[in-house]
């Protein structure tokens, strides 16, 4: 799954939120209450759908944190609120706030824009309630590479092996993308199983059930070819290919990714559509160095801040000092 990405804008952490003090609201009317329903888009899992209680203020932007941010492990959304013309946000205080809708919970909240913008974050505690869908169409690779299709809405995979109906060395191991090098598990001739599983982004969510592999019958010769051709490492196995035009990757079973977000060796990259890493440049709101990793929690060269998740920030958390971006 893309970052989740896999891609999402936008503002991290606990104490990221500073007041800002308040500005004469001139001929305006104060927004009395901010009411806020959220629901988990059923078409797309990486996405929250927030509705406003109210047409004096509107929705400009939602982030989605599966994971949680700051000190709250549970999924969070950050949602950034803009008044009408003829209104402003009169607080901030939690009881200001009524939130409804997968368990929604109030956070932190922030005021600019001369209390035209509000910045609110929300905890979702029961978001994500439910199982995943199993993968399917499962097949082997002639070098004993797992293969599967991916699964809506799942943030990992479970994967493990099983010779003649017994457990092979590991248990189960996990990975973020849709294949599982096993060849160096393929130690001896015998009828081997892959099994595998879909794991949700969030604490509600169930994993699937376990889904089994049509049999790889390995005599002596398959075992000799899988072993000359296994690749050293197991899980994702690839490696970076340069060129005149920049560089690749090419994972363990041949694929190269290209125009999308890859996580690799604890670090994002962003492919372009002919599969070249970028360099040097945003990428949404999102910034590449120059070796072509996601930058995180630091000024980028054009003096943006990105937070902790590598999304531009509208200000500096420690400094309140505002973006150009």
């Amino acid at each position: 799954m893309n970052r989740l990405k896999h891609m999402i804008p936008l503002l991290a952490a606990a104490g990221l939120f500073s007041a800002l003090s308040p500005v004469t609201s001139f001929a305006r009317d104060r927004i009395e209450k901010v009411s806020l329903t959220f629901s988990l888009d059923e078409e797309n899992w990486e996405t929250v759908d927030v509705d406003c209680g109210d047409d004096t203020y509107s929705v400009r932007e939602v982030s989605l944190y599966p994971t949680g941010m700051g000190n709250s492990t549970y999924p969070c959304a950050v949602v950034i609120l803009d008044a009408d013309d003829d209104y402003y946000f009169s607080s901030i205080r939690s009881n200001y706030f009524e939130l409804e809708g997968e368990g929604a919970s109030f956070g932190e909240a922030s005021r600019s824009n001369s209390n035209s913008t509000m910045t609110v974050s929300v905890r979702l505690k029961d978001l994500g309630e439910g199982e995943m869908d199993p993968p399917t169409s499962l097949i082997w690779t002639d070098s004993g590479i797992a293969c599967w299709d991916p699964v809506d809405g799942a943030a990992s995979y479970s994967v493990r092996i099983r010779r003649d109906g017994e457990a092979v060395g590991i248990t189960s191991a996990k990975t973020d993308i849709t294949f599982y090098n096993l060849s160096t598990k393929i130690t001896r001739p015998g009828e081997y199983v892959f099994q595998v599983r879909a794991n949700g982004p969030y604490q509600k969510t169930k994993s699937s059930e376990w889904v089994s592999s049509p049999v790889l019958y390995v005599d002596q010769e398959k075992l000799d070819y899988i072993q000359a051709n296994a690749a050293e490492d197991t899980g994702v196995a690839g490696q970076w290919i340069h060129d005149i035009n920049g560089y690749m990757y090419r994972y363990a079973n041949g694929v190269m990714p290209s125009s999308q977000w890859c996580f690799i060796d604890n670090y994002w990259y962003y492919f372009n559509e002919y599969g070249y890493k970028l360099t040097d440049q945003w990428v949404g709101n999102y910034y590449v160095g120059s070796d072509g990793r996601m930058l995180t929690n630091t000024l980028t060269p054009d003096g943006n801040y990105v937070d902790e998740n590598g999304c531009w920030a509208p200000y500096h958390p420690q400094e309140n000092q505002k973006g150009s971006k």
